[in-house]
């Protein structure tokens, strides 16, 4: 019942290379979040310009949504655990 409870950022594994892609991502998806909410969003609200037919707005959403989805697609891919 002595174990040390750890402090900080804690990840799964003690390998370097898989905590910094942690890392890494985390910082990404961090940066997506801030994106979609007050400082940086109301630079993008405007209902003009259209692309492709859609508000600014909404097509800064969508790109923040790809982001992070491609960003966590990519973290899987590269993140192989040879105990698996």
């Amino acid at each position: 019942m002595n174990k040390q409870i750890p402090k900080g950022l804690v990840f799964s594994t003690e390998d370097p290379v898989r905590r910094k892609r942690a890392i890494i991502l985390s910082v990404i998806l961090v940066i997506v979040q801030i994106s979609l909410i007050w400082p940086v969003y109301p630079l993008f609200a405007s209902p003009t310009p259209l692309i492709f037919g859609f508000p600014l707005s909404v097509v800064w959403v969508i790109a923040m949504l790809l982001t992070g989805a491609i960003s966590v697609f990519i973290f899987f891919l590269k993140d192989k655990d040879p105990e698996c």
